[in-house]
Protein backbone atom coordinates (compact mmCIF):
# COMPACT_ATOMS: atom_id res chain seq x y z
CA UNK A 1 0.00 0.00 0.00
CA UNK A 2 1.39 3.23 -0.80
CA UNK A 3 2.01 5.77 1.64
CA UNK A 4 0.06 9.03 1.70
CA UNK A 5 2.10 12.08 2.78
CA UNK A 6 0.55 15.32 3.69
CA UNK A 7 1.11 19.41 3.72
CA UNK A 8 0.60 22.40 2.45
CA UNK A 9 1.79 24.27 -0.52
CA UNK A 10 1.24 28.37 -1.13
CA UNK A 11 -0.22 30.00 -4.00
CA UNK A 12 -0.87 33.82 -5.22
CA UNK A 13 -4.55 35.10 -4.47
CA UNK A 14 -4.73 34.31 -8.68
CA UNK A 15 -3.49 30.62 -7.94
CA UNK A 16 0.20 31.36 -9.39
CA UNK A 17 3.44 29.84 -7.99
CA UNK A 18 4.47 32.58 -5.24
CA UNK A 19 7.80 32.50 -5.36
CA UNK A 20 8.72 31.93 -9.27
CA UNK A 21 5.80 33.54 -10.49
CA UNK A 22 4.13 32.96 -14.43
CA UNK A 23 0.72 31.14 -14.93
CA UNK A 24 -1.93 30.38 -12.93
CA UNK A 25 -1.61 26.81 -12.00
CA UNK A 26 -4.97 25.78 -12.38
CA UNK A 27 -8.49 27.61 -11.68
CA UNK A 28 -9.41 27.02 -8.30
CA UNK A 29 -11.73 24.06 -8.28
CA UNK A 30 -11.11 21.73 -5.31
CA UNK A 31 -10.19 18.79 -5.15
CA UNK A 32 -7.70 19.34 -7.48
CA UNK A 33 -4.93 16.33 -9.33
CA UNK A 34 -1.90 18.48 -10.47
CA UNK A 35 -0.84 17.21 -13.57
CA UNK A 36 2.05 15.07 -13.37
CA UNK A 37 5.83 16.37 -13.89
CA UNK A 38 9.26 15.26 -13.84
CA UNK A 39 11.79 15.72 -10.15
CA UNK A 40 14.81 16.84 -9.94
CA UNK A 41 16.54 13.83 -7.48
CA UNK A 42 19.62 16.99 -6.57
CA UNK A 43 20.16 17.52 -3.45
CA UNK A 44 19.36 21.09 -3.98
CA UNK A 45 16.66 22.79 -1.64
CA UNK A 46 14.16 24.22 -4.58
CA UNK A 47 14.52 22.48 -7.84
CA UNK A 48 11.72 20.78 -10.13
CA UNK A 49 8.79 19.22 -9.11
CA UNK A 50 5.43 20.07 -7.00
CA UNK A 51 7.06 21.76 -4.32
CA UNK A 52 5.49 21.99 -0.58
CA UNK A 53 5.89 21.64 3.39
CA UNK A 54 4.87 18.63 6.05
CA UNK A 55 3.68 22.32 8.19
CA UNK A 56 1.37 25.15 7.48
CA UNK A 57 3.85 27.96 9.12
CA UNK A 58 6.85 26.10 6.99
CA UNK A 59 5.20 27.00 3.73
CA UNK A 60 3.72 30.28 4.80
CA UNK A 61 7.26 31.41 5.57
CA UNK A 62 9.04 30.49 2.62
CA UNK A 63 6.69 31.66 0.10
CA UNK A 64 5.43 34.49 1.88
CA UNK A 65 2.62 36.07 3.21
CA UNK A 66 1.63 38.43 0.47
CA UNK A 67 4.47 37.86 -2.04
CA UNK A 68 2.78 39.93 -4.75
CA UNK A 69 1.07 42.88 -2.71
CA UNK A 70 -1.89 40.22 -2.22
CA UNK A 71 -2.86 38.28 0.46
CA UNK A 72 -1.57 34.35 -0.38
CA UNK A 73 -3.48 31.64 -0.20
CA UNK A 74 -2.35 28.49 1.52
CA UNK A 75 -3.67 24.74 0.99
CA UNK A 76 -3.95 21.34 1.97
CA UNK A 77 -2.19 19.22 -0.01
CA UNK A 78 -1.37 15.23 0.28
CA UNK A 79 0.68 13.02 -2.64
CA UNK A 80 0.68 8.46 -2.37
CA UNK A 81 3.52 8.90 -4.74
CA UNK A 82 7.36 9.09 -3.60
CA UNK A 83 8.34 12.38 -1.89
CA UNK A 84 11.73 13.85 -1.58
CA UNK A 85 12.65 16.08 1.58
CA UNK A 86 15.17 18.77 1.24
CA UNK A 87 15.58 20.91 3.91
CA UNK A 88 12.32 22.05 4.94
CA UNK A 89 11.23 21.19 1.37
CA UNK A 90 9.23 18.19 -0.04
CA UNK A 91 8.92 17.24 -3.51
CA UNK A 92 6.93 15.16 -5.23
CA UNK A 93 5.53 14.57 -9.17
CA UNK A 94 1.67 15.07 -8.25
CA UNK A 95 -0.01 16.68 -5.92
CA UNK A 96 -3.58 16.49 -4.97
CA UNK A 97 -5.08 19.86 -3.45
CA UNK A 98 -7.58 19.39 -1.05
CA UNK A 99 -9.18 22.39 0.80
CA UNK A 100 -7.88 25.50 1.00
CA UNK A 101 -6.62 26.86 5.34
CA UNK A 102 -8.94 28.72 7.43
CA UNK A 103 -8.78 32.00 8.72
CA UNK A 104 -7.63 30.37 11.96
CA UNK A 105 -5.64 27.97 10.26
CA UNK A 106 -3.38 30.69 8.90
CA UNK A 107 -3.60 32.82 12.13
CA UNK A 108 -2.40 29.67 14.42
CA UNK A 109 0.87 28.84 11.36
CA UNK A 110 1.73 32.93 11.63
CA UNK A 111 1.49 32.93 15.49
CA UNK A 112 4.09 29.32 15.15
CA UNK A 113 6.75 30.90 12.82
CA UNK A 114 6.35 34.12 14.96
CA UNK A 115 7.91 32.91 17.99
CA UNK A 116 11.43 34.14 16.79
CA UNK A 117 10.51 37.53 17.03
CA UNK A 118 10.06 36.87 21.13
CA UNK A 119 9.39 39.18 22.96
CA UNK A 120 7.40 40.76 20.56
CA UNK A 121 6.02 37.93 18.72
CA UNK A 122 2.06 38.93 19.68
CA UNK A 123 2.18 42.05 18.44
CA UNK A 124 3.95 40.93 15.10
CA UNK A 125 1.25 38.46 14.86
CA UNK A 126 -1.36 41.03 15.51
CA UNK A 127 0.52 43.35 12.65
CA UNK A 128 1.04 40.70 9.79
CA UNK A 129 -2.70 39.64 10.77
CA UNK A 130 -3.65 43.29 10.45
CA UNK A 131 -1.66 43.82 6.93
CA UNK A 132 -2.88 40.86 5.33
CA UNK A 133 -6.07 41.97 5.85
CA UNK A 134 -5.07 45.15 4.39
CA UNK A 135 -3.51 44.21 1.25
CA UNK A 136 -6.64 41.90 0.86
CA UNK A 137 -8.04 45.74 -0.27
CA UNK A 138 -11.59 44.49 1.03
CA UNK A 139 -13.20 48.16 0.57
CA UNK A 140 -13.50 50.84 -1.88
CA UNK A 141 -13.25 54.46 -0.54
CA UNK A 142 -11.15 57.28 -2.65
CA UNK A 143 -11.32 59.38 0.27
CA UNK A 144 -10.09 57.24 3.02
CA UNK A 145 -7.34 56.35 0.65
CA UNK A 146 -6.29 60.26 0.29
CA UNK A 147 -7.05 61.01 3.73
CA UNK A 148 -4.55 58.04 4.63
CA UNK A 149 -1.86 59.17 1.74
CA UNK A 150 -1.82 62.69 3.29
CA UNK A 151 -1.04 61.02 6.96
CA UNK A 152 1.29 58.99 5.58
CA UNK A 153 3.12 61.61 4.03
CA UNK A 154 2.70 64.18 7.46
CA UNK A 155 4.25 61.41 9.19
CA UNK A 156 7.54 60.94 7.05
CA UNK A 157 7.78 64.88 6.67
CA UNK A 158 6.64 65.23 3.81
CA UNK A 159 3.67 67.34 4.51
CA UNK A 160 4.16 69.83 1.32
CA UNK A 161 3.81 66.94 -1.05
CA UNK A 162 0.56 66.89 -2.98
CA UNK A 163 -1.74 63.85 -4.12
CA UNK A 164 -2.00 62.97 -7.70
CA UNK A 165 -4.41 60.01 -8.90
CA UNK A 166 -4.01 57.99 -11.68
CA UNK A 167 -6.74 55.93 -14.04
CA UNK A 168 -4.72 52.61 -13.50
CA UNK A 169 -1.04 51.45 -11.44
CA UNK A 170 0.25 51.36 -14.92
CA UNK A 171 -0.34 54.88 -15.67
CA UNK A 172 1.02 55.81 -12.20
CA UNK A 173 4.53 53.80 -13.39
CA UNK A 174 4.32 55.46 -16.40
CA UNK A 175 4.29 58.88 -15.19
CA UNK A 176 7.46 57.69 -12.41
CA UNK A 177 9.74 56.16 -15.12
CA UNK A 178 8.94 59.73 -17.52
CA UNK A 179 11.00 61.74 -14.69
CA UNK A 180 13.62 61.62 -12.85
CA UNK A 181 12.51 60.87 -9.74
CA UNK A 182 15.75 59.45 -7.87
CA UNK A 183 15.49 62.45 -5.15
CA UNK A 184 12.13 61.90 -4.93
CA UNK A 185 12.03 58.31 -4.85
CA UNK A 186 14.67 58.12 -1.65
CA UNK A 187 12.40 60.38 0.01
CA UNK A 188 9.31 58.21 -0.45
CA UNK A 189 11.15 54.39 -1.51
CA UNK A 190 13.84 54.49 0.88
CA UNK A 191 11.53 54.30 3.76
CA UNK A 192 9.38 51.86 2.01
CA UNK A 193 6.22 53.07 3.82
CA UNK A 194 3.86 50.93 1.15
CA UNK A 195 5.38 48.07 1.69
CA UNK A 196 4.59 45.80 5.11
CA UNK A 197 7.05 43.79 5.29
CA UNK A 198 9.25 47.09 6.05
CA UNK A 199 6.67 48.34 8.20
CA UNK A 200 7.02 45.54 10.19
CA UNK A 201 10.84 45.45 9.92
CA UNK A 202 10.76 49.11 11.72
CA UNK A 203 8.28 48.18 13.71
CA UNK A 204 10.16 45.16 15.56
CA UNK A 205 13.23 47.17 15.47
CA UNK A 206 11.77 50.11 17.01
CA UNK A 207 10.27 47.93 20.23
CA UNK A 208 14.01 46.11 20.31
CA UNK A 209 14.91 49.83 21.12
CA UNK A 210 17.65 49.69 17.68
CA UNK A 211 16.35 52.40 16.19
CA UNK A 212 14.31 55.42 17.69
CA UNK A 213 11.33 55.82 14.91
CA UNK A 214 8.21 55.03 15.81
CA UNK A 215 6.99 51.66 15.46
CA UNK A 216 4.26 52.14 13.31
CA UNK A 217 5.65 54.90 11.39
CA UNK A 218 5.57 53.11 8.14
CA UNK A 219 2.27 52.33 9.41
CA UNK A 220 -0.13 55.09 9.62
CA UNK A 221 -2.02 56.22 7.11
CA UNK A 222 -0.63 53.80 4.41
CA UNK A 223 -2.12 50.49 5.68
CA UNK A 224 -5.82 52.36 6.20
CA UNK A 225 -5.36 53.51 2.05
CA UNK A 226 -4.46 49.49 0.90
CA UNK A 227 -7.61 48.57 2.86
CA UNK A 228 -9.68 50.69 0.90
CA UNK A 229 -8.54 50.26 -2.10
CA UNK A 230 -4.93 51.42 -2.66
CA UNK A 231 -2.65 49.69 -5.30
CA UNK A 232 0.33 51.83 -6.04
CA UNK A 233 1.67 55.13 -4.56
CA UNK A 234 4.54 56.07 -6.14
CA UNK A 235 6.44 59.57 -6.59
CA UNK A 236 5.54 60.73 -9.75
CA UNK A 237 6.46 64.70 -10.59
CA UNK A 238 8.23 66.91 -7.75
CA UNK A 239 6.69 66.67 -4.47
CA UNK A 240 3.64 64.79 -6.11
CA UNK A 241 2.73 61.01 -5.13
CA UNK A 242 1.23 59.48 -7.36
CA UNK A 243 -1.47 57.04 -6.69
CA UNK A 244 -4.29 54.47 -7.95
CA UNK A 245 -6.82 52.30 -6.80
CA UNK A 246 -7.17 48.39 -7.31
CA UNK A 247 -8.99 47.40 -10.33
Amino acid sequence: MSKTTKGFKVFTHDFRPPVQGGEPVWDGTLPYVLPEVKVDESQRDCAAGWNFAREAHVALRIAGLWPTGRPSRLFSVETSGAVLERGEKLRTASLTILHEASAEEIAAAIVAFSTVFAPHADWMVAEQLEWRAALGRPARDVGVIEAGLLVALEARGLSSWKLCRFESARDAWDARAAWDARAAWDAWDARAAWDARAALTLGFASRQGWVKHDALLFTRGIREAYSNGLEVAVPTSPNELGWAMAE
